[in-house]
């Protein structure tokens, strides 16, 4: 059957969720027994959110406040995004190197982690420099590859394809009649049929709506086209007028006569929009629409010089160009997208500094290698897949949805599943998870949606992001990812949930909360750790989780939100607040949500911080160079806020509740 259908027979996929949930919940049953648990409690699942490593130090304390009231082998399942993903990961990995939990708060775990909270320069052999040479290496490899094959791409568009010459007019004053650049004649052609299209569809629309008293469906997909037309018009006026603006030399020489005037020229056609480029996003802070006009302007002028580097300079005719040309092809063929960008320097700092060994030697293990015989919870490590071109209109609108990771399945409804045993040949590793989910910089992403900025973060492969294959090709393809792929995300092509090869970046783009996949399961007890950045107190992660689980899940979620948000001078009445899920199936379920939240009883230790660091508990996301106080305060606070949150959530008469029908029903059968 065809390789596009995601529904032919491979025995390590699956499109049926309820079957993924059944094999998630015998997990958690082997899980209970291993630990030591009720298996007749309620099914529960801890969410911890993004936040870097802010969130990550906050994360350690909540681990340790549920492990001191006795709550910690309670947890079913393990939700984690980004930041909150470090610790998530640390651990399962302390749990499944056979070393417990209480040796994650032992001296030299915790020690371990305070000398690492720098995770970025911590480590073997890292310091400022490894980062710089990691970040400049990534992108000099870009570079090498993308330069030859676009340069080359601009010269095949200067070949005289057609007999058919520039008009006479259409060249600066002064300057000579263009001959050739074929390529770039056909673009602006192709710009004006544009054009005339999108002038065509005008009086069209409107004669329709006279006839037809609305047609809506049409108007909108219409409109739809008209903005297509309108942008693909501005493109190809843009690289089609690349010969014409390249003769600001001949003009400047006719206009001045100056020999001096004329040198200046040569450069003044990429040396014009990049630096005006560069003054208005220097600029955009003081306005923000700067922001997408400098980025144009930036990238205009960058295929200005590299107009300048071909016909001027005139590199293409030098043999050493077509040997590089031919390096870049096999190289962007054999090389890894995955292993050439800064994701492979991020990883590893991770590794090395969350997943302890007491030496300096990295180790990481595979995440099919997760059991429940160790007792931890079953985790699920969210990560957000590109829809930047999905067929489906709210997918696409997003530009991402949630792609769960866990030891059993990855994928989701849309993807369906594959058995992570075999998705990527089975090489996906925890340490691979986590950074995936922690992927916060990568191009084309509701937070990246300026095009022009994701063209620029993918050309300086500034990118965290994870190419894995589709689900349904588990086990039945080679899982080497070409750097290639680099185009797609270039070109923003072929980004959806159907491609043979899809991208996963920081789950944190999609949701934050980690909370959206245990809804999706119906978790009966929902305990959401929110460790965002949030000076304002907006509580932004929690009512865009509340939007997308009644928009998706039907999914009704009461919470009560006012002692949260009465703060004065920085100090909250409450951290914590405990809500009913009403589920569409007709199952209800509680939520408690805890925020890093300075309050009223919060310990000397952590207000004490409080007054020599005036950003916390709210520290930037961009600063991920915490030290050991930083570290110890972010984890004290979310120790202190996690049990004040639990006595509130055990005082609660739903609880004793489902206590006392589960007593109840065991004297009954012992009777």
């Amino acid at each position: 059957m065809s390789d596009g259908n995601p529904s032919y027979s491979n025995p390590n996929y699956s499109n049926d969720f309820e079957r993924v949930k059944a094999e998630e919940l015998r997990w958690i049953e082997d899980r209970r027994r291993a630990a030591g648990v009720d298996p007749e409690q309620p099914v529960t699942g801890l969410a911890f959110s993004g936040g870097g490593i802010r969130s990550a130090c906050f994360q350690l304390g909540i681990l340790q406040g549920l492990s001191e009231n006795g709550w910690i082998d309670r947890i079913d399942y393990l939700s984690s995004v980004s930041g909150g993903g470090y610790m998530a990961g640390c651990y399962q990995w302390l749990k499944h190197r056979g070393q417990g939990v209480a040796d994650l708060f032992s001296a030299p775990v915790l020690n371990w982690l305070r000398a690492h909270a720098s995770y970025m320069l911590a480590g073997k052999g890292a310091s400022s420099a490894t980062l710089v040479a990691g970040t400049l290496a990534s992108t000099l490899f870009s570079l090498f590859v993308l330069l030859p094959i676009l340069l080359a791409g601009l010269w095949v568009a200067g070949l005289p394809h057609t007999r058919l010459p520039w008009p006479k007019h259409w060249h600066l004053p002064g300057a000579d009649v263009i001959y050739g650049h074929s390529g770039y004649l056909l673009m602006l052609f192709g710009a004006l049929v544009c054009f005339i299209f999108f002038l065509i569809s005008v009086p069209t629309m409107a004669l329709w709506r006279a006839s037809h008293g609305g047609g809506l469906r049409y108007q909108i997909a219409v409109r739809g086209i008209m903005g297509r037309l309108i942008g693909l018009t501005i493109a190809l006026v843009l690289l089609g007028s690349l010969p014409m603006v390249s003769q600001l030399d001949d003009s400047l020489l006719s206009l001045a006569a100056s020999e001096q005037l004329a040198g200046l020229g040569s450069h003044l056609d990429y040396v014009i929009p990049l630096i005006t480029g560069v003054w208005a996003m220097a600029k955009a802070r003081m306005s923000p629409k700067l922001a997408l006009f400098g980025l144009t302007l930036l990238l205009y002028g960058m295929a200005a010089f590299s107009y300048h580097l071909v016909f001027h300079l005139h590199i293409a005719d030098y043999p050493l160009f077509w040997s590089w040309f031919g390096l870049a092809v096999c190289l962007a063929t054999l090389a890894s997208v995955n292993r050439t960008s800064i994701h492979s320097y991020y990883l590893a700092q991770l590794v090395q500094a969350f997943f302890y060994t007491g030496k300096p030697v990295a180790e990481d293990m595979p995440l099919a290698d997760l059991k429940p015989n160790k007792g931890a919870p079953l985790p699920l490590i969210n990560t957000t897949l590109s829809t930047v071109n999905s067929n489906r209109s709210l997918a696409r609108s997003r530009m991402g949805d949630s792609f769960a990771l866990t030891p059993l399945y990855c994928g989701n409804p849309a993807t369906g599943f594959a058995h992570t045993a075999a998705f990527q040949s089975g090489r996906l590793s925890l340490g691979d998870a986590v950074t995936t989910s922690g992927a916060a910089v990568d191009p084309d992403t509701a937070k990246t949606a300026n095009r022009a900025l994701s063209i620029l973060l993918t050309m300086l492969n500034f990118r965290l992001g994870f190419w894995v294959q589709h689900p349904r090709r588990a086990g039945l393809h080679q899982s080497h990812m070409p750097f290639w792929l680099i185009f797609k995300e270039l070109f923003a092509k072929g980004m959806n949930e159907t491609a043979r090869s899809v991208h996963l970046s920081d789950g944190g783009h999609f949701e934050n909360l980690g909370v959206y996949e245990l809804l999706r399961r119906e978790c009966p007890l929902i305990i959401a750790s929110d460790a965002g950045a949030d000076p304002q107190n907006t509580l932004s992660d929690l009512g865009s989780l509340l939007q997308r689980s009644q928009a998706d899940f039907g999914c009704h979620i009461a919470l009560d939100t006012k002692a949260l948000r009465e703060v004065q001078d920085g100090v909250h009445q409450s951290c914590f607040a405990l809500g009913i899920i009403r589920y569409r199936s007709g199952h209800t379920g509680r939520l408690l949500y805890v925020k890093s939240a300075l309050t009223t009883h919060s310990s000397a230790q952590v207000t004490c911080f409080s007054n020599i660091d005036a950003g916390f508990p709210n520290d930037s996301t961009a600063n991920q160079f915490f030290d050991e106080r930083h570290l110890d305060a972010y984890r004290e606070l979310g120790r202190e806020n996690i049990l004040m949150a639990i006595k509130a959530l055990e005082s609660e008469p739903t609880i004793h509740r489902l206590e006392e029908s589960r007593v109840a029903a065991e004297d009954a059968l012992a009777v």
